[in-house]
């Protein structure tokens, strides 16, 4: 928010003040440094990591579009008007990006303010993450482990279960495991 702020006063530095140039395209400088430094690794935050490439490469297109499309607009309007109005059409533009930015703000305010975490914060949240999957991942093994004791058992297995519960004694050949049952040559 700070560099469109920042853009937005170098415009109208430029627009409508005799001060030298030099100030206004300096702070537009650092402003477009800001913003960089800001709006590119702000889509790993926002994006699915196994979608990353792909949003990195719609950004990067629809700024091109966007480039092209306002440099062929600013030359009208310079044609046509001057450079006065071609500063009020860039503060005007800029003005829209600040609205959009507060907006992305409050959106993100109320979604739980995932996007304005410090660096420490947001590593204790991937950290509690992380510990969560983990402990989704225990449950789970944990469930079908439970699910697997439940598994019932065939004839041949309840019917030596009683015997051997009852006292009787199993000639050695027996086992109670299903998959003894698959080899003949165990039960000799």
């Amino acid at each position: 928010m700070c560099a469109v702020v920042v853009t937005l006063i170098s415009h109208m530095m430029l627009a409508f003040t005799f001060w030298n140039p030099w100030i206004a395209m300096s702070l537009l400088g650092l402003s477009y440094s800001l913003l960089a430094c800001a709006l590119w690794p702000m889509v790993a935050f926002v994006v699915p990591e196994h979608q990353l490439g792909t949003a990195y490469g719609f950004m990067q297109s629809i700024q091109n579009l966007g480039l092209a499309v306002i440099a062929i607009v600013a030359g009208a309007i310079l044609d046509n008007r001057g450079y006065l109005f071609l500063e009020v059409f860039f503060s005007a533009c800029v003005c829209i990006s600040l609205v959009a930015v507060v907006m992305l703000y409050f959106v993100d305010l109320m979604r739980g303010g995932d996007l304005n975490l410090s660096a420490r914060q947001r590593s204790e949240l991937e950290k509690r993450a992380v510990a969560e999957e983990e402990r989704r991942e225990l449950l789970r093994q944990q469930q079908q482990e439970d699910l697997a004791r439940l598994r019932p058992m065939s004839a041949f297995g309840v019917r030596n279960r009683y015997l051997s519960r009852l006292g009787a004694q199993l000639p050695d050949h027996y086992c109670t495991h299903m998959s003894a049952l698959g080899h003949r040559s165990v039960l000799k």
